[in-house]
Order: structure tokens, then C-alpha cells, then sequence
């Protein structure tokens, strides 16, 4: 079985961290559907699912495409009330029809493409990576937009952000049914990256939920050290870049916890990626550096305050 999905990460338009109730009624995009929250070991609510129908292009190698019809999932995804996530997914099968059927034919199978024409999983999967979509291709980075748009146009939000930053895409491609396993993030460009992951004993619901988990956490290092880097902790004046490393401080430390939500099947992936690309390392390497500035920084104020006799003992 061959899935296909993205994942948009970005910084929710808000100047505080949403309460989890309101987190629970923002994420309310289907009338009648639950949403689903949990507190432990942080907030994390996930909007229901909404089906998004298709008639398109899919690549399926270097230069050839065939027609996709049927139906994507996407979902929303907001973690500690700050990160909103949209991810989009369908899986793809090979058709046996060479022409499109009535439209109740693919709502009985949700979450499904139908591919019409002959292809291999490997190459469509590999073509819809490198891919650039543009119409008539399958675009589910657009898909997952008009869902991440419609939770930023609630009234819940104030469009106030506590520092800047930028959107990341995480594109994965999994193949379910491969004999061995193999895991491949690779960083394509400054704000997206892709995943080729195969699999044999792992279910669709953790795949997505890895490859949700990898987005997050990939968001918050490419953020954490932007604001490092424009703090310029070499700066003259250690008050001003205190200053502007204290969002990271606020907003972001807390949220570091990858693998937390995983199953044990799928956390294997993320200690595979934590051997080659070293997140973790690089995670904790720019905190404590943050740490070590913020120490220094107010050790240099409480030694001016001193020299200005500020913080003089009593006379004896």
C-alpha cells in the first residue's frame, strides 16, 4: 500500500498560547464530528477529519503522469496551543477502471485515490517527492492549506504574533507493504523537507502520526535557531539579544518532545533519524546556549548595578 501525504507547520497567528478549550472549539471545523484533545504530557488537539474530493495528475516518473481520482483526508493539529499543523494524506491504488465513476463510488472508499494506467509504487512515490506541483498535478500541500487557512480566520485568534517565523512542509511517501524497513528525511530546502519511509508492520494511523511528529519538532529546531542567529548573541549589548531570544524561552523550549505520542513501532524511525541527522543534539545545543547567554547577560546588568551602587550592602 502506497500513502502519500503532507504536513504544514507553522506558528499560530495568536499573541499567547491558546487554553486547551479554546484549542477544542477552534479546531471544531465539522459540525457534529468530535475533536479530540489530550493534556499529558501537553496540550494536543486534533480537529476531526474532512474529505476533499480530486481529478488529477499524478507523477509516476521522470516524465510520465497518469489520472488520480477520489478522495484526500486532512486534519488539523494544534500542539501547547501555539504550532498549528495541516496534514493531508490519500492513498494511492492502481484502478480497475479506465474512466471515472460516479462519485459515490469513491466516498465509499475515503481516503483513496484511484490510479488509472500502469505504474510502479516505487517510481510514483519518488515522482510525487521531487515533484513541483502545478495543476492538473495532485497539490496536496494546497489541500492541507485551506485547512490550516480556515482555523487562522477564527475569531478565537487575534493575528498577533509573538516573534517571526516561517511555514515548513514536510512531504512523505510510505510504502506499507515493503519487506524491510527503510527511513529517509532529507532536507531539500530551507522550508521543506520529504520522507520515504517503507514498512511492513506498521499501521496508517502511526505513519501519520510520525510523520506529524517529525514536522513539529523539524519546525521548532528550523525556528529555534532563526531566532538565535537573528538575536546575534555576539552583539555589544547582551540586553538587546536577551531580548530577542526571550520568545524561544516563552514559546518554544517546552514544546520539545519527540516521540512522545509515538507507538513503539514507529518511535524506532525517529531514533533512526536522531542517529544521522542529530535533531536532539542540535536541539539541545542551541538551548544551552541560550541558557548560557541569558546567565551572562544578567550577570553583566548585576554587576553595572553594582557599579552604580544599586545593590550596595548596608554601611556598616
Amino acid at each position: 500500500m502506497l500513502v502519500l501525504g503532507e504536513v504544514l507547520t507553522s506558528l499560530l497567528p495568536s499573541s499567547a498560547a491558546l487554553p486547551a478549550d479554546a484549542c477544542e472549539r477552534l479546531l471544531a471545523l465539522t459540525t457534529g464530528a468530535q475533536v479530540r484533545r489530550s493534556d499529558r504530557p501537553m496540550s494536543y488537539v486534533v480537529s476531526p477529519e474532512r474529505l476533499t474530493g480530486v481529478d488529477c495528475q499524478v507523477p509516476t516518473g521522470p516524465h510520465g503522469t497518469a489520472r488520480a481520482i477520489g478522495t484526500v483526508t486532512t486534519r488539523a493539529v494544534l500542539t501547547g496551543g501555539h504550532v498549528l499543523q495541516a496534514s493531508a494524506r490519500t492513498v494511492a491504488v492502481r484502478s480497475s477502471h479506465n474512466r471515472r465513476l460516479p462519485w459515490s463510488y469513491y466516498l465509499a472508499r475515503p481516503s483513496t485515490v484511484e490510479v488509472v494506467g500502469k505504474y510502479k509504487e516505487r517510481a510514483l512515490a519518488d515522482a510525487f517527492l521531487d515533484a513541483v506541483p502545478a495543476p492538473p498535478m495532485l497539490n496536496l500541500a494546497s489541500i492541507a492549506g485551506h485547512t490550516a487557512d480556515r482555523v487562522r480566520a477564527s475569531s478565537l485568534v487575534d493575528s498577533r504574533v509573538p516573534f517571526r517565523s516561517r511555514q515548513t512542509t514536510l512531504r512523505w511517501a510510505a510504502q506499507l507493504s515493503s519487506d524491510e524497513d527503510a527511513f529517509t528525511f532529507t532536507v531539500e530546502r530551507a522550508d521543506h523537507r520529504t520522507v520515504r519511509l517503507e514498512t511492513h508492520a506498521t499501521e496508517l494511523g502511526d505513519v501519520v502520526a510520525l510523520c506529524e511528529d517529525l514536522a513539529l519538532h523539524d519546525w521548532l529546531l528550523t525556528t529555534l535557531t532563526g531566532i538565535v542567529t537573528r538575536a546575534s548573541l555576539a552583539t555589544p549589548k547582551p540586553s538587546v539579544a536577551a531580548d530577542r531570544i526571550r520568545p524561544a524561552v516563552d514559546h518554544l523550549l517546552h514544546l520539545w518532545m519527540p516521540g512522545a505520542r509515538l507507538e513503539v513501532r514507529t518511535r524506532r524511525f525517529w531514533e533512526q533519524m536522531e542517529q544521522r541527522a542529530g535533531f536532539g543534539v542540535q536541539w539541545a545545543a542551541s538551548v544551552q546556549r541560550i541558557r548560557d547567554h541569558l546567565a551572562l547577560s544578567t550577570l553583566r546588568e548585576l554587576s553595572t548595578l553594582r557599579e552604580l551602587g544599586q545593590l550596595a550592602g548596608p554601611a556598616s
